[in-house]
């Protein structure tokens, strides 16, 4: 009897994951607006606009780049590792590469998040 290795499907993966993260961002957009309606009547909200009162802004801009952080690395990390592994045990170096370079890609794509919430 042949030893046969199924193969991860990596396509079925990315579906299943890019339709997690429209759940996913469709329930922080929910919880974020909800956020946003109970803080409105704050007290540290209630200074004049330009005094204060932005920790509650703050602490919501922080939990929707970690979110966006960890879709990033959800959605292109993890087929990436899986290509780099898969191209290895095949002894492919085009797929082993392409890996590598999405799991590049990822990389600045998550350093740069920092980049941009500091600018925020």
């Amino acid at each position: 009897m042949k030893n046969v290795i199924k193969k991860f499907d990596v396509r079925k993966f990315r579906m299943a994951v890019i339709k997690m993260a429209i759940t996913a961002c469709t329930v922080a957009t929910m919880v974020c607006s909800a956020a946003m309606v109970a803080f409105a009547d704050n007290s540290e909200n209630a200074a004049p606009s330009g005094v204060g009162g932005t920790n509650t802004k703050n602490t919501l801009i922080d939990l929707i780049f970690w979110i966006v952080r960890i879709a990033v690395v959800v959605i292109g990390g993890v087929p990436a590792i899986i290509k780099i592994v898969q191209g290895s045990s095949d002894e492919n170096p085009r797929d082993r590469n392409a890996g590598l370079a999405t799991l590049g890609i990822v990389a600045a794509a998550f350093a740069g998040s920092f980049a941009i919430r500091t600018l925020i």
